[in-house]
Parts: structure tokens; C-alpha cells; sequence
């Protein structure tokens, strides 16, 4: 095990040159007229105090903000500045109010800094290089590089997610010496199952097919043995590293055999040692791209791009036929490129699409284990019934993707996937067995997102459901239009209304909006969570709460009234399909890239919708969309800061 150590100490140092760059890039420097200038005084004024260097309060500092221009370099901070000064949130009713023409100043000056931003101007890819394999597309890497099913899942620490949802983001995937320790772990169960013994007809082929004749005559040492293990080598080191191997690169590999049969190991047992460094070489657990010159753009061709996209479709390695587009050369060309997007979309595993992206993005993998409800009170909500909501939503999700279907039936879908146990949950007859298939619904209760009893139960409190948490899910994640955060310490209800029993949520919902620090918001939200109040917290239906009917009606701001959530899906398809397709734009940019979207990012996204509308609102569209856009087909190395660590300067990045 040292020597395997050894071999990755020294191999580590690409990890130094591949490190995290700093932002270069020509910014568009917004006018700044005396009333803009005097605005931003207005806001230093006003509000640093609380929201400073020295004080920040809700995390909040506006004088480092007004700093980094333009403002859309802080969307997030700035959309909630705009809002809180538009409600007169702020400042507190306990300080100096602004007065009318200082507060129209500040809102003009983000209004016309941020929100008319020019983006014709800006074309920067960004760029995250050195970026380990998380540990589903390390599971999945396996299984195809080896034929073998590992749970590397349980094997190996809990992800880290950041600010893009996703724990396929650069500057999350640290590597720690606990982890290295993992890692070797975790390749001597692989290399194990792979020469496993007793071993039938069918991994005899799986055997042959990665080592080929190498296996079939195995040498007793000497050089021949060692030739032997180079012939195998040249095999695997290829498909595990995504690219040609490099001349002498497979000699570190050679001197763990060597280092193996001189201590009296056999050939066979000398050769697990050699796989098992390689799978713990930074060459396979780090996906590194070729270098170029710092701070100019420079096309992702050939094995990286190759990799680029069978990790963002199928979270694996690329299979034989896109390794053999890439050396031919043939991803360069638009064509080409579709083509084996289409291809790898067509494939089963295009499923991870289903199983992480889109688990990530809504919120579902939590069912089972940050969310799981007490199983002495609900006895009925068993593991594999939670499963098996798991599956539909990822199964349903997939389906939309692999099948080309439109986006809308993402929320108004008229079939799902469900098993008997998930059927019967659902009070759908007619449904036997434990596998997943393909159901018509005759009712519009459920069918799309909305009424999956999966998402119903992250976006219900522990105990009950949520108004609120629900329709705060469906404008932050699934319109990506988010109301600003509450104000601080202001709860779903206030004490005042919460103590008065008598009133339904609806009825204390009411009076909490009619408060002017919470009707804007709230005014959004709630409608939308409450057209989905005939579903519990665990996603069945209800018709009463109680003695009470179900009111699950809805009227939004612009005065359109809808019930239920035949109602909500129907507003969403006529109203806010574009704020739907651009969600899922930016959501699944973000993922395909590993790293949090920024402003620069903005034209790619708009580009992507404009595509997809283009094609009818389909998800292969969308797919082609992402794969072909500028930030994924190109990147710009950034220089390398002096004194920021690489895990440092990404944590300031995003």
C-alpha cells in the first residue's frame, strides 16, 4: 500500500498545475453619472451599518458589493436589495427612513445597472480544470471501465453540495487524506471482484475483454511477466485515464509490479497491485483537460470534450465508439457533435439525467434520508415505498429526456411510472408487481411533478404540509424565480397567529400577508402552495382536512385565479413556460459545467431558450442546447493567484 501511495504522491503534482484560476476577463464597465454615484452614497449611507465590513447582518455586505461591478456579478444580492428597498423593508422602521428621492435613486441605480445589463458584449466559457470524480460518476466509471457493481456510495464520505444544487461542482470536490485512505480501499474491492474466484463463463468474458490474450498466457516472471502486465496496461490505462496513454506514463504502474513480484507475489496477485494504483492515479479520480494558453479562449476538442459529455449525460466515462469519434477528430464538427448527443441520449444510461440531475435539482434524493418520516407513527411508509417515490420521479424525469418529449409535460404529463406498492399509495388500481412501468392516468390528480409524492414530501414540514414550502419550491426551483428571503427573524407564521387554533393555515396565511413587510412575497407564494393542498405530507390525496373541505383555490398578483393542481400545471404550460425552460437551462448548464453559473454565463443561457423554443419546447433541444453552447465546447485558463490556495480561490469564486 505505500508503494501505491508513493506512486500518487508523485503523479499529484498536476493537480498543482491544473489548481483553480482566478476571474481575468475584460468587464464592460457600466457609466456612472453623478445620480448613479450619489445613489450608491445613498446606499452606503443608509445601509452599511448593519450590512458593512465591520457589521453583516443576514451575511449581507453591501459596501463589498457596490465594489464588485457590474451588479450582476451578485444577481442574487442585488435582486434582494431592489426588493427590500421597493417594500420599504429597509432600512428598519428603528432607523433614519430614506427619503423619496433617494429611495427612487437607489432603485433606478439597480434598475439600470443590473437589470438592463448589456450581455451582447461578454463572451467568457469560465473554466474549472481540475475536478475530482464524484463519487456516483467514480461508481459509474467502474462499472464501465471494469464490468463490476460496486457501492461506492457507502463506501466513501457524504458529498458536499454548493450555491449550483449540484455535487458535481469543482469547488466542492476536495481531496483530503482521509479520502486517499478511502480510495484504496475501495480499489482493492474492485481489483477483488474483477479477479474474483470461482468466476463463470460470463466474467470470464468481461475478464478477456478488458486484458484480452494477455490473460491467456499467463508467464511465471521475468521480463516476459512484465510485458505481460504492459500488454494489459495498454488496454485499461487508455479507457481509465479517457485518453491515449502517454509515452512511459504506464511506467509507475510497472514498478508496483515490480515492486510486488520481487516481494514474492505471483503474476496474478502482482497485477491486482499494479490495477489497484491505478485506480487511485490522479489521472482517474481527477478529470484534467489539456492546457493552453492563460487567459485566452481555446476550443474543448477531441478526449476532453469526449469526457465532457458522457459525464454530464450518463455521469461515466465515454464508451468505445465516442472514444473512437474522438481520435478520429469527428466531435469538432456540429453534425458529428448531435449526432453522438443523440446517441448517448438513446442509451439506458442516460438515466443519471433522472437519478442525480434531476433528483438534485428538485429535491427528491432527500426522500429516505434527510426526509423520512418517524416509522412507529407511519408504519405504512416503508423503505421500499420510498424507493419506489424516488424512482418514479427519476424514472418519469429520464423518460421525458431519453423520449424527446416536450417540456411541458415536465408539470402536466398524463402518465407516470409506478409499481403496485407506489399505485396503490396513490389509490390507482389496476397495478401489480414490484417493477416500475408506464401508467395512464385517467385523473389529473396526478401526472407531472406536482403530484409526485416524492417532492410533496420535501416540500412539507415534519409534521405537516406547507403552504409556503411549497410554493416557495416551485418559484425558486422549478421557475427559478425566487422571492427575496424573509425578513430576519420573521417565521412562516407570527406568534400573535399562530396561537389562534380556530383559523385554517389559508386564514393565518391571510392575516400574515396583511402585514407590508410580507404581502409581496407572500402574495406569490401562497397561491401556488395552496392549489396543491389536497395532497398530505406524504403525497395522498385528501378531499377534507378534517371536517373542513380542501380550498385549494389560487389567485395571483395579476389577478389569475386557478384551483387545484389541474389549475396550478395549467397556469405554469400558458403562463410561465419560459421561466420553466429557462430554469432548466441554467440548472442543467450548471451541472454539465461543475460549477456555479455567473454572469458571464447569461448569453449561453439565453442562447440555450431561444433554441429550445425554437425546436418546440423538447429536451433533447435543450440537451444539444448545453452541449453546444460557448462555456461548454470552450474554456479560459485564468492566472494563477499567489497567495490563494486552490480550494481558496474557488470558495471566492463561487
Amino acid at each position: 500500500m505505500s508503494v501505491i501511495l508513493e506512486v500518487f504522491r508523485r503523479s499529484a503534482f498536476v493537480l498543482v498545475s491544473f489548481g483553480a484560476m482566478t476571474p481575468l476577463f475584460a468587464e464592460p464597465q457600466v457609466a456612472t453619472p453623478d445620480r448613479q454615484r450619489a445613489a450608491a452614497n445613498a446606499l452606503r449611507a443608509s445601509c452599511t451599518g448593519c450590512h458593512g465590513e465591520k457589521r453583516q447582518r443576514a451575511e449581507l455586505n453591501i459596501e463589498r458589493a457596490l465594489t464588485e461591478r457590474p451588479l450582476v456579478r451578485n444577481l442574487e444580492v442585488w435582486e434582494n436589495v431592489y426588493e427590500r428597498v421597493r417594500s420599504r423593508q429597509m432600512p428598519p422602521e428603528d432607523e433614519d427612513p430614506l427619503e423619496a428621492d433617494e429611495r427612487a435613486a437607489i432603485l433606478r441605480f439597480i434598475e439600470e445597472d443590473m437589470r438592463k445589463f448589456d450581455y451582447s458584449g461578454i463572451r467568457d466559457p469560465g473554466y474549472e480544470n481540475a475536478r475530482r470524480l464524484t463519487h456516483h460518476e467514480y461508481e459509474s466509471s467502474i462499472r464501465d471501465l471494469f464490468g463490476v457493481d460496486v457501492d461506492v456510495i457507502a463506501l466513501l464520505p457524504s458529498e458536499l453540495k454548493v450555491t449550483s444544487g449540484f455535487d458535481n461542482s469543482a469547488n466542492s470536490l476536495f481531496l483530503h487524506s482521509t479520502l486517499v485512505e478511502k480510495y484504496l480501499g475501495v480499489a482493492e474491492r474492485v481489483v477483488d471482484l474483477v479477479f474474483r474466484e470461482g468466476a463463470g463463463e460470463a466474467e470470464r468474458r468481461a475478464i478477456e475483454s478488458v486484458f484480452g490474450e494477455a490473460w491467456d498466457r499467463i508467464p511465471e516472471g521475468g521480463e516476459a511477466a512484465e510485458r505481460a502486465f504492459r500488454e494489459i496496461l495498454a488496454r485499461v490505462v487508455p479507457r481509465a485515464f479517457r485518453r491515449p496513454m502517454r509515452e512511459t506514463e504506464d511506467d509507475e504502474l510497472v514498478r508496483v509490479f515490480r515492486v510486488a513480484t520481487a516481494a514474492g507475489l505471483d503474476f496474478r496477485s502482482a497485477t491486482k497491485k499494479g490495477l489497484e494504483a491505478l485506480l487511485v492515479s490522479p489521472y482517474f479520480l481527477f478529470r484534467l483537460e489539456a492546457a493552453g494558453k492563460v487567459g485566452e479562449d481555446q476550443p474543448v476538442e477531441g478526449f476532453d470534450l469526449a469526457s465532457r459529455l458522457s459525464y454530464f449525460v450518463w455521469a461515466s466515462m465515454p464508451d468505445r465508439e465516442l472514444f473512437e469519434s474522438a481520435r478520429r477528430g469527428d466531435l469538432r464538427e456540429g453534425e458529428s457533435l448531435d449526432h453522438e448527443i443523440e446517441r448517448l441520449l438513446r442509451d439506458s444510461r442516460s438515466r443519471s439525467l433522472g437519478d442525480l440531475f434531476a433528483a438534485q435539482w428538485l429535491g427528491f434524493e432527500h426522500v429516505g434520508s434527510r426526509v423520512r418520516p418517524d416509522p412507529i407513527d407511519n408504519p405504512f411508509m416503508t423503505d421500499s415505498l420510498m424507493l419506489s417515490m424516488q424512482a418514479e420521479s427519476a424514472r418519469f424525469f429520464a423518460h421525458l429526456v431519453r423520449e424527446n418529449r416536450p417540456i411541458e409535460e415536465l408539470v402536466n404529463a398524463r402518465y407516470t411510472f409506478l409499481n403496485e406498492e407506489l399505485a396503490k399509495h396513490y389509490r390507482i388500481d389496476g397495478v401489480e408487481g414490484e417493477e416500475l412501468r408506464r401508467v395512464d392516468l385517467e385523473t389529473e390528480q396526478r401526472g407531472g411533478i406536482f403530484g409526485q409524492a416524492s417532492l410533496l414530501m420535501v416540500t412539507s414540514h415534519p409534521g405537516r404540509t406547507s403552504p409556503v414550502l411549497r410554493g416557495t419550491w416551485i418559484l425558486s426551483e422549478v421557475l427559478g424565480t425566487p422571492s427575496p428571503p424573509p425578513p430576519p427573524n420573521v417565521s412562516e407564521f407570527s406568534r400573535e397567529v399562530e396561537r389562534r387554533d380556530p383559523l385554517s393555515e389559508r386564514e393565518k396565511l391571510e392575516l400574515h400577508r396583511q402585514k407590508p413587510a410580507c404581502s409581496g412575497c407572500h402574495s406569490r407564494i401562497d397561491p401556488l402552495g395552496f392549489s396543491l393542498s389536497n395532497y398530505d405530507r406524504f403525497g395522498r390525496w385528501r378531499d377534507r382536512r378534517g371536517r373542513a373541505q380542501v380550498d385549494a383555490r389560487g389567485r395571483l398578483p395579476n389577478w389569475t385565479e386557478f384551483h387545484g393542481p389541474s389549475g396550478l400545471k395549467r397556469v405554469v404550460v400558458e403562463q410561465r413556460l419560459d421561466d420553466l425552460t429557462r430554469q432548466l437551462a441554467r440548472k442543467m448548464l450548471a451541472y454539465a459545467l461543475g460549477r456555479q453559473l455567473e454572469y458571464y454565463d447569461e448569453p449561453a443561457v439565453r442562447k440555450i431558450v431561444r433554441e429550445v423554443a425554437k425546436d418546440g419546447y423538447r429536451f433533447h433541444a435543450l440537451v444539444r442546447g448545453v452541449a453546444n453552447s460557448y462555456p461548454f465546447r470552450y474554456k479560459r485558463l485564468r492566472a494563477e493567484p499567489d497567495s490563494e490556495s486552490p480550494s481558496t480561490s474557488q470558495e471566492n469564486r463561487g
